[in-house]
């Protein structure tokens, strides 16, 4: 079970006044001068099999994080004419590792051709075979009608973490994707791997007067 525990009295700003297994704030700093694991500055923690990176910084302040091209697992509908549209991914204009339905697509083998119109559940003109359009758009053709198709697909993810009132800001993968092994933090590179592993991150309360406080797990004293 975590036990969570008031950075105030890890600071020695001052004490709980309550057991420390409630989140709720007895005493507060506004803002926090640092939230570091152990002395460093960005580590991670793993909960729920899910990894986070975490950063100390400045309340208000802004990281720009580059992940690079991450695999992200999205559904599409198929129009009434089973054909699926795909637009081309940021930072990867080659479609490097497309996959649909569980199916590599080879964007370099797929012909240049026309998108026709869909009329009552058929292309005016027939189109038999995947093909990419003119604008580089990936079209997937001969699905099941309305039915839900799987595309995997690499792109360039970009993030501008906040850093809020505890100086605390978070990076989280986005729904469908996991953290990269490497990415980078206004310009530092960072290897996931390699972060400091917290365990479980701190958490950031506001009381009722309109201060923060953080708290953090009783194993970060060890």
């Amino acid at each position: 079970m975590k036990v969570w525990k008031n950075i105030a009295c890890l600071l020695g700003v001052g004490a709980l006044t309550q057991s420390v297994l409630s989140l709720d704030i007895a005493s507060s700093i506004s803002p926090v001068d640092a939230i570091q694991y152990k002395g460093a500055s960005v580590y991670k923690a793993t909960e729920s099999s899910i990894t986070s990176v975490y950063f100390d910084g400045t309340a208000g302040n802004h990281i720009s994080v580059d992940l690079g091209n991450v695999t992200k697992t999205v559904s599409k509908v198929a129009s009434a004419c089973g054909d699926v549209k795909i637009s081309t991914p940021k930072g990867n204009p080659s479609f490097t590792g497309l996959k649909v339905d569980g199916s590599a697509v080879d964007y370099s083998a797929l012909p240049v051709n026309t998108l026709p119109t869909c009329v009552n559940g058929t292309f005016s003109q027939a189109r038999s075979a995947n093909f990419k359009t003119a604008k580089g758009q990936v079209v997937i053709v001969g699905k099941t009608p309305s039915a839900s198709v799987e595309v995997i697909l690499p792109s360039d993810q970009k993030k501008n973490i906040a850093i809020n009132s505890c100086g605390i800001g978070v990076l989280r993968a986005t729904k469908g994707s996991t953290l990269p092994a490497t990415f980078s933090a206004n310009g530092t590179s960072y290897t996931l791997a390699s972060l400091p592993d917290a365990g479980h991150g701190p958490v950031c309360k506001k009381a009722a007067d309109g201060t923060y406080s953080a708290y953090t797990p009783s194993g970060w004293g060890s």
